[in-house]
């Protein structure tokens, strides 16, 4: 694999961020059905992931091997309820891996420059939900010193 190096995404590098979504997105539906993405959820997702390329507060970053897209990772600032010490802290909403890049560091990468990033802005703390039944996933955000902090329930009332 050729070197890989983490940058800001640009506009060209939209549709390759997509396309690792919707691999992220289908992946999490084969395993809950709750994950299952809306008919036009890749458009919205397009267009949201184009108005935080554009915010300060958020940050969209790739991490590029070979001239190609090998992954990506999406953060921003967030705001705890003003009853809270610590204002803001970081937020990783989404973190995908191509499939034939993982497991050589470029997960690693994309964290670190993120959790940089959260450190440049000024915060001491970053947040994110992992699914329960991605056993990957939570071994990954383990592996890069996250630790349980609240549980996340859901009940069906229907």
């Amino acid at each position: 694999m050729a070197e890989t190096h983490v940058r800001r995404a640009t506009p060209g590098d939209l549709e390759a961020v997509l396309d690792l979504w919707q691999e992220m997105m289908d992946y999490h539906a084969r395993l809950d059905q709750r994950f299952q993405p809306a008919a036009d959820g890749r458009s919205h997702f397009r267009a949201i992931v184009q108005e935080w390329m554009a915010d300060d507060t958020w940050r969209v970053l790739v991490a590029v091997a070979g001239g190609e897209i090998a992954g990506y990772t999406i953060g921003h600032v967030a705001e705890n309820p003003p009853v809270l010490a610590m204002r803001q802290f970081g937020y990783i909403t989404d973190i995908c891996v191509a499939p034939d890049c993982r497991r050589i560091g470029v997960g690693r990468k994309l964290f670190t420059a993120m959790r940089d990033w959260f450190r440049h802005r000024g915060l001491t703390a970053v947040q994110l939900n992992a699914a329960a039944f991605n056993p990957i996933s939570q071994a990954f955000w383990r592996k890069m010193g996250f630790q349980d902090f609240l549980d996340r329930m859901w009940l069906d009332i229907a």
